[in-house]
This record gives C-alpha cells, structure tokens and sequence, in this order.
C-alpha cells in the first residue's frame, strides 16, 4: 500500500492513479465518508472504479475516477469530508470561551483606540 501513503503531512485524500494517467484515486480510511463518496457517485451518474486495499493504517477505500469528471468530484468528496469532519473545540464552553475572549480583545482595541484619537 506504498501508493496511498501520504507522507507526513496529509493534505488530500486523492492522488493520480499509479498506472492510467486519465483517472485520478481518491481514497479514504473511514467507511461512512467512502459510502457518502460512493453514494453522491452514484446519484450523479458519474463512472467510478472502486476498491479496497489493506494498508499500515487498515482498510483503505479506493475509488479511480476519470480527471474528466474531476471538477464536480473534487467537490463530492469535500462535502463528503466535511459532513464528517469534527469541529476543532469541540466542547460547547470551549467555543464560548475563544469567542468571549475575541470579543474582548476587539473591545479593549476599540477602546484603545477611541482613547488615543
């Protein structure tokens, strides 16, 4: 599964597929967001192959999509990577605080502001 290593930083999930120049591979590690990709393929009418592979990580899933297609592919798979994506804070009071303590500090910089006018 060397194909689909990402290296150190993992920056897209897709990659040009190793031996037909005309299909791009975008893979994913997570069933739900594959079966999202897979589903919003198919709703479209877009040709797709699909496979699976065993890698260091586990399973990996494999969908080669012709680069004809790639604009509104590209777009598929964020939306299946966002509907799954987790929010940075993910505790309620977490996200009050860092909103409470920017709206502070564009507080005390209109204050300053208005003093030194």
């Amino acid at each position: 599964m060397d194909d689909m290593d990402e290296g150190f930083l993992k920056l897209t999930n897709h990659k040009d597929h190793p031996t037909n120049k005309a299909y791009k591979v975008f893979f994913f590690y997570d069933k739900e967001k594959a079966h999202y990709f897979e589903t919003s393929l198919k709703e479209r009418n877009i040709h797709f192959e699909r496979g699976e592979e065993e890698s260091n990580r586990g399973l990996v899933y494999l969908f080669g999509v012709r680069k004809t297609d790639n604009q509104i592919v590209q777009k598929l798979n964020y939306e299946a990577l966002g509907k799954f994506r987790s929010p940075i804070i993910s505790s309620y009071w977490g996200r009050v605080s860092i909103y409470a303590i920017c709206l502070l500090i564009i507080i005390f910089a209109i204050i300053s502001y208005m003093q030194n006018q």
